[in-house]
């Protein structure tokens, strides 16, 4: 039996030896897929410059020359809204003078003379765009226009707008007046956490004192995409010849808050298109989840002083666009303890080390040496 055993072996030997040259390509494995998933770029929109910007996670999405300068036209009233709560009270009566009365363009036709409450002028100014309702709060705050724009730069020198210079509190077309699209995406947020300013930008109509003469006044929203696009918050929109169409718009899905500025978009209710693709890109194809680079439990070769718990930390360290794929768009799991596992039984094997054969004959009868004479 140990005979049939030994010749059997031999002929398994020849057999793999003779087997070699067929067998020559050497041993490989399946190319390792390289980690990523295929991200849909940003949309094509008309606007010469653009920033989205996701403020639940303080991070740009995607952006396109969002530090250029830029006229801004009336995106300009969100300094002057701003102005308006941080320089004076709601409660305040403003006469109106001939300057404001004499703005141009889209006014709530103010009359000289009459007495207007700060409030009410503040919504005639974010919801309606009114120039006059803006002339009259800078004359209120800054005590002539020219005082209120030195106001205006002084305050956008303080938030670090470094790309943004004010002529006017309007936004009618002059020289040394532009912003850009990451300059107003700032400015905007930091309007937005007055409250009363929150509440005027998504307001779609403004019932405005009646005038001296008895005539009504009603105000309504530059903002089409209030009531239409789906969390839409404001903020404000803007025209000249020079600046083209501009807006700052936010809305929020799902306690998700995101910004998109377009400056420059060019066409009928281009800038509305324009940040309606930028969010919906936000929403849609961003979803974003933190990957845990950090905290895989281990056990350490070496013996640790410590007998306590190994700690499994997340740290967001990189951003993954994964909803376009519909993969994941939910937030990492929070930070977790895990219990070190029971250390494995230490086995000890004495090896002794040979050394190698030369030659395929040597081992060959080695293996003999070591199984047909056993």
């Amino acid at each position: 039996m140990r005979r049939l055993s030994r010749v059997a072996a031999s002929v398994a030997l020849v057999t793999f030896v003779l087997a070699l040259p067929a067998a020559g390509a050497p041993l490989t494995f399946p190319t390792r897929v390289q980690d990523g998933f295929a991200s849909p770029g940003p949309p094509m929109v008309t606007a010469a410059a653009w920033i989205l910007f996701d403020e639940s996670n303080e991070v740009v999405l995607a952006s396109h020359l969002s530090t250029q300068e830029r006229a801004m036209a009336s995106t300009t009233k969100i300094m002057t809204g701003l102005l308006a709560l941080e320089g004076s009270n709601l409660t305040d009566v403003v006469t109106i003078s001939t300057r404001a009365t004499d703005a141009g363009e889209r006014e709530i036709d103010l009359v000289a003379g009459e007495q207007v409450t700060m409030s009410a002028l503040l919504k005639a100014a974010m919801i309606h765009s009114a120039n006059d309702a803006a002339i009259a709060i800078a004359e209120h705050v800054g005590g002539s226009v020219e005082g209120f724009v030195d106001m205006m730069n002084e305050r956008a020198r303080e938030l670090g707008l470094t790309e943004t210079h004010f002529a006017n509190p309007h936004g009618l077309d002059a020289p040394d007046h532009y912003s850009s699209a990451r300059d107003l995406l700032d400015l905007a947020r930091v309007a937005m956490a007055f409250p009363e300013f929150r509440d005027n930008v998504r307001s779609r109509m403004v019932i405005f004192p009646d005038a001296p003469d008895g005539s009504k006044r009603i105000g309504t929203t530059t903002n089409l995409l209030l009531g239409v696009y789906d969390g839409a918050g404001g903020i404000k929109t803007g025209f000249t010849s020079e600046a083209l169409l501009t807006f700052v718009a936010t809305a929020e899905r799902g306690g998700r808050r995101l910004y998109a500025v377009v400056l420059g978009s060019e066409g009928d209710r281009a800038h509305f298109a324009d940040a309606r693709s930028l969010l919906d890109y936000g929403f849609e194809q961003l979803g974003i989840y933190g990957t845990v680079s950090t905290g895989n439990p281990y056990v350490s070769a070496r013996q640790r002083v410590e007998p306590g718990p190994l700690v499994a930390t997340s740290t967001i360290e990189t951003f993954i666009h994964l909803a376009g794929q519909g993969l994941m768009t939910d937030p990492p799991s929070p930070t977790a303890i895990v219990p070190e596992p029971v250390p494995l039984p230490v086995e000890v094997v004495n090896r002794h080390p040979v050394s190698p054969p030369d030659s395929l004959w040597t081992a060959f009868t080695f293996w003999w040496d070591q199984t047909v004479r056993s």
